[in-house]
């Protein structure tokens, strides 16, 4: 039962390429027809994982194409998480609950190849400006009362991340007060004392959580004693710089049934590991998309400004075509304004330094704009 769970769940959400995917049909210069049937733990997982898999085969000649281009991976993976914005139609042909209470979703699509093109060349411009993130990934694991050095769960997270092309924070170069101080964050559940040795690393996004595996009963069957455990995850993702959570994701119990205790606990961390990867990478995936498209929270930061400054500005600010929305927080002669901003941050500071000539811009990074208050000109 679990590795059927964790065998349908890692193929609805790792956009492996599909084997009952029929061939591609041109309908004319832009579009392809195609039928594809997904896989899921829901029917809107599976739905989805078919839409996925309808865009992947649709223009598969094109994608194919790229493979040996920098950065293939994290292109097309970031591509595919939007895959509904290349569908012109897709009707529902299929939708069947299995045994095991997974879903299978069949699907008639018809794919813009044009418009996977044409945003292939904007992901991979936008990747070359701002360069792959590096991400941090700490999960405080137990069996028992007992703590695990390597997590299992841990280590699918960070399989999950290599596959689609991320950067990682090499486990090995965590010294080791680093280590004590990230599994006492952890098992508080202060993701702040993980921020700040995220940033020290240099990591963009930090993924942090907890796994424990507890051991179940043990029964004699046809002579041989089976142990059972089960193990349960919940990880979150955040960005280093703002402390925004990403995501939040609470685990599906998992369970191992082995001959030796300890490595029932294992199966039971390794499926729960594999069940909850793929959604950490996908949700990743996706705040990287917006990321990259200049969709998002900024942070801008301005120094030497008194609040009834702070509130001018936040008025003027709300009033950029590039703005969507800001909030604030001051303290100590410093405004802290998250934007939500609809262009990446260069472009941002570009427009706020036209727009508000009071604010001097200082340092701009992928998501940070730093200024100070000069007064009016």
């Amino acid at each position: 039962m679990v590795g059927r769970i964790v065998f349908v769940l890692a193929a609805a959400l790792v956009l492996a390429a599909p084997t009952w995917a029929q061939e591609a049909v041109k309908v004319g210069d832009n579009l392809v027809e195609i039928k594809v049937v997904g896989a899921g733990m829901s029917k809107e997982q599976a739905l989805r994982d078919a839409q996925r898999k309808a865009v992947e085969q649709g223009a598969g000649t094109y994608i194919h194409s790229q493979s040996e281009t920098k950065d293939f991976a994290l292109v097309r993976d970031t591509i595919l998480t939007k895959s509904t914005g290349f569908l012109k139609s897709f009707k529902i042909t299929r939708e069947k609950e299995m045994e095991d209470g997974t879903w299978e979703v069949g699907i008639d699509a018809e794919v813009s190849v044009q418009g996977i093109v044409d945003m292939w060349g904007t992901v991979t411009t936008m990747l070359q400006r701002v360069g792959r993130p590096k991400i941090m990934v700490f999960i405080d694991e137990k069996i028992g009362p007992e703590q695990i050095e390597d997590s299992t769960v841990q280590t699918c997270i960070e399989q999950a991340l290599l596959k689609s092309g991320f950067l990682l924070v090499d486990k090995k170069q965590l010294k080791e007060i680093d280590r004590k101080d990230l599994q006492s964050a952890a098992a508080e559940d202060s993701p702040a004392k993980v921020q700040a040795i995220a940033k020290r690393f240099g990591a963009q996004l930090f993924i942090t959580g907890s796994a424990h595996a507890q051991h179940g009963d043990s029964k004699l069957i046809g002579g041989v004693h089976l142990y059972t455990a089960e193990a349960e995850a919940n990880v979150r993702t955040f960005r280093s710089d703002t402390g925004q959570l990403i995501s939040a994701i609470p685990g599906v119990p998992q369970r191992g049934v082995q001959q030796v205790a300890r490595s029932a606990a294992k199966q039971a961390l390794d499926a729960e590991g594999k069940s909850i990867a793929p959604e950490v990478a996908m949700n990743i995936l996706d705040h990287w998309q917006e990321a990259l498209s200049g969709r998002g929270e900024l942070k801008l930061e301005i120094e030497n400004v008194k609040f009834g400054d702070m509130d001018k500005i936040e008025t003027a600010l709300k009033k950029l075509k590039e703005v969507k929305d800001v909030n604030s927080d001051f303290h100590n002669g410093v405004a802290e304004m998250s934007v939500q901003a609809e262009v990446v941050a260069k472009d941002l500071a570009k427009a706020i330094s036209k727009a508000l000539p009071m604010i001097e811009i200082t340092d701009v990074s992928d998501t940070v704009i730093k200024a100070k208050f000069v007064g009016e000109k």
